[in-house]
């Protein structure tokens, strides 16, 4: 199949050439067992070097944003969660107790045990067995805990995307891989109230059968607490390239491929590849807009993995849908050296109780972390010629002269926003196209956009401008 095109540079920008990143990973700074559930980079850490420096608790005024500037999207707005669904994850722990209760000598080891797995998933990785999820105080741990973190990442970012991507239909097949207590049909059902009136039917894949009835009993019990269809669930044990009997129109991935690489020495490429080959056999190639949901880890290794993913299915006729507000290449890709491509949200609003166990366990937890792609099967769409896209992908950067920047991704590449007005992980803007090319910060690379320079965007009337501003009229 002939390759797609990518380079979707708008005409009115004079592409420069490719400067090396010399920066650090653009996500918020690693800190022991931030990231819940999920495995952090075995390898050293990655230096965290930015233009100057993220700001550490510092507050800031809060600035509106300039007319010119349009906020599309946020990417994890609490005020998007539906009022049961926040009761739902803030009653979790009963609805587990009510179906898995544990008796006393359970629940004294529980904090040992989500110690343990928490190594497990991290630190002490490689020490872990395959069939991990089989064991039952590792299961316990599972359920009791981690599957509440990540229910509590979910439905924040399904709550979030855009409705014409979960618009699944009555009897539309899903396929869940690696699903493990049914993490993505339950979050999926209680972030989406337009949801739970279709019958759907789910194929959910796991090593784990007891972990998938677990996850059944679960979807039973809060199906009935929120007065929905209860969606038909078929258990499928088997790993990633198990045959299933139907194709699906829509295929769910989360938290699974780290797992599948991290042990072969083959190149990220040829993995990506792979495991891309791998999914398209499930897909239904009747289905006109099927589509693709893969999350992982917010680390560079995983977010490199699902950059070149993105590449690949790009590749046989998909394209992104969220978070990338631009169908060409990535420009926080996780090269070594680089920004990787991840989200972040503060966890204040997270379930007391979870955040008790949190404390128990001394696994505290001040954010949820996550690198995510949404495909969708569809042609490829013109860059607006008109208006700059583009998504916020870091904490706020001290910059010189008191500013403050953020690093964001768009169809120019890499950029260095920069602006007085409080903006947060994930948020999706558009301003008009700018009047002349954007200076580039050496450091970084980055072409730098200051919103705070309303004369810079006012409508073009002309293409192909070669003037470029100097850095000094930003700072």
């Amino acid at each position: 199949m002939k390759k797609q095109e990518t380079n979707q540079i708008p005409t009115w920008y004079e592409k420069k050439s490719k400067r090396k990143f010399s920066g650090g990973g653009s996500g918020p700074k690693s800190k022991k067992n931030d990231v819940v559930g999920e495995k952090k980079d075995s390898q050293k850490k990655s230096s965290q070097k930015t233009f100057v420096g993220y700001k550490k608790n510092q507050q800031k005024k809060n600035v509106a944003l300039p007319d010119f500037v349009t906020e599309i999207e946020r990417l994890f707005d609490l005020a998007s969660v539906p009022d049961d669904a926040k009761k739902i994850l803030s009653d979790f722990q009963g609805i587990i107790n009510s179906t898995h209760p544990l008796n006393s000598k359970q629940r004294s080891l529980l904090s040992d045990q989500i110690r343990d797995l928490s190594h497990g998933l991290t630190d002490q990785r490689g020490e872990r067995r395959l069939g991990y999820m089989n064991q039952p105080a590792t299961l316990s741990a599972y359920v009791h805990y981690f599957l509440w973190w990540n229910l509590v990442r979910l439905v924040r970012l399904f709550a979030n995307l855009p409705s014409n991507f979960l618009n699944l239909g009555e009897n539309d097949l899903c396929l869940d891989i690696g699903s493990g207590p049914l993490t993505v049909p339950l979050a999926l059902y209680i972030s989406r109230p337009e949801l739970r009136t279709k019958k759907l039917r789910w194929y959910c894949m796991d090593i784990s059968a007891q972990s998938l009835s677990i996850g059944e009993n679960l979807l039973m019990t809060i199906a009935t607490k929120l007065d929905g269809v209860l969606w038909e669930i078929v258990r499928v044990k088997g790993e990633f390239g198990t045959d299933i009997k139907e194709k699906a129109s829509f295929v769910f991935c989360a938290n699974i491929f780290n797992e599948i690489v991290e042990d072969r020495q083959m190149p990220p490429d040829y993995q990506a590849k792979k495991i891309t080959e791998g999914i398209l056999p499930y897909i239904n190639p009747k289905c006109e807009n099927a589509k693709v949901f893969l999350v992982e880890p917010g680390v560079p290794n995983s977010a490199r993995l699902l950059s070149l993913m993105r590449d690949a299915f790009m590749r046989r006729g998909f394209n992104p849908v969220s978070p990338c507000p631009h169908a060409s290449s990535c420009p926080m890709d996780g090269k070594k050296g680089g920004k990787w491509c991840n989200f972040a949200f503060s966890t204040d609003d997270a379930p007391a109780d979870l955040k008790k166990i949190s404390e128990k366990a001394n696994l505290p937890k001040e954010r949820a972390v996550l690198s995510f792609v949404a495909m969708e099967k569809s042609p490829a769409q013109k860059s607006d010629e008109k208006n700059l896209s583009f998504r916020i992908g870091s904490d706020p950067i001290h910059l010189p002269g008191g500013r403050t920047g953020y690093y964001a991704c768009s169809v120019l590449g890499l950029l260095l926003v920069v602006t007085d007005s409080n903006l947060l992980y994930g948020d999706l803007l558009s301003v008009p196209a700018p009047k002349r090319n954007l200076p580039v910060d050496e450091k970084s690379g980055a072409y730098i956009l200051s919103l705070d320079d309303s004369k810079n965007f006012s409508r073009r009337t002309t293409t192909g401008s070669k003037t470029f501003t100097s850095e000094a009229e930003y700072f």
